[in-house]
């Protein structure tokens, strides 16, 4: 079966669809269209993964009428196609029936229905399963929680780092930068991380935030990245003994990695949106308190300790 599957988004929209990809390697032959960063991590789940910011994806949103003997879109063939749009006017429909004669189309929201209590994941998990393709949204939520969806040379045995993410896409969801530094203080004070690397991950929202840690910051060996390239955050992330972060498409990539991972939830909903992998962590709670420090030790203190003893 040769499947299309379109599905645009930013990098953690992405990964949310390495579980569904995963369940039907060696079942049917996948195309994705999507969007950058995330693209760049999905390559080994499908056949091609196309950008559709690159030349001949514009067709699929144009208004059809009236303009008779199209050229056809990147894709030569598909059996079957799933494409999560809001799709009200019914435009991209018509489009993909037209591209693609004879070819099941399904259109489907890219979202579950606002207050649906279920992961995105397995959401996207269902519809491709109601599409006609051939997976089980169950198991494919238990393989993603059972081992690294993502594996690599970047995995290295030497895990020398502790590497803190302290910010994400959206302003609500992250806590203050001298929250963030207090963590990085707490940390490098344990005599057990004394030998691992701190590492302070900021991407191009925490632009402003560069001169803050490196004027403030009294940690020693502290090494900041600011937009990592791929390669260089898979290494990084492969790395890492813990990792800490807010509710991002980084903490995705860490989880879905088997990086040990605890993720900060101030306003999203973790039932929804909580990272995916055999060593995660969730932390819901809004309030920078003591007792979110406390919590934020005790995790960290587990996953470290439980990754260790099952590393030998």
């Amino acid at each position: 079966m040769k499947v299309l599957i379109i599905r645009p988004g930013a990098l953690g929209d992405t990964l949310l669809m390495l579980p569904a990809l995963a369940a039907l390697k060696g079942k049917a032959t996948v195309d994705f269209a999507g969007r950058q960063p995330g693209l760049g991590y999905i390559g080994d789940a499908v056949c091609r993964a196309m950008d559709l910011e690159t030349a001949g994806w514009h067709r699929l949103f144009a208004d059809p009428s009236g303009v008779p003997g199209r050229p056809p879109l990147p894709v030569s063939r598909a059996d079957r196609i799933v494409a999560f749009f809001k799709d009200e006017g019914g435009i991209i429909r018509g489009n993909l029936k037209a591209f693609f004669p004879g070819a099941s189309v399904w259109v489907l929201p890219a979202f579950p229905p606002k207050g649906k209590q279920i992961h995105v994941a397995r959401y996207l998990a269902r519809r491709l399963q109601l599409a006609g393709l051939p997976v089980n949204s169950d198991g494919a939520l238990r393989e993603a929680g059972r081992r690294p969806l993502l594996s690599g040379p970047w995995v290295s045995k030497k895990r020398d780092r502790m590497v803190f993410h302290p910010g994400s896409g959206a302003p609500k969801k992250n806590h203050s930068p001298e929250f963030w530094m207090n963590l990085l203080q707490r940390h490098g004070e344990m005599p057990r991380f004394a030998r691992l690397r701190p590492t302070l991950l900021l991407g191009p929202a925490e632009a402003p935030l560069q001169d803050f840690f490196r004027n403030h910051t009294l940690v020693p060996r502290l090494e900041i990245l600011f937009c990592p390239e791929k390669e260089q955050l898979l290494n990084v992330l492969g790395s890492a003994a813990f990792y800490l972060g807010h509710d991002s498409g980084v903490t995705q990539l860490s989880g879905l990695m088997g990086t040990p991972t605890v993720a900060l939830f101030k306003q999203t909903d973790p039932v929804q949106w909580g990272p995916l992998g055999p060593y995660v962590r969730i932390i819901h709670r809004q309030k920078a308190d003591p007792k979110l420090f406390e919590l934020i030790m005790a995790a960290v203190n587990a996953m470290f300790t439980v990754f260790s003893d099952k590393r030998g």
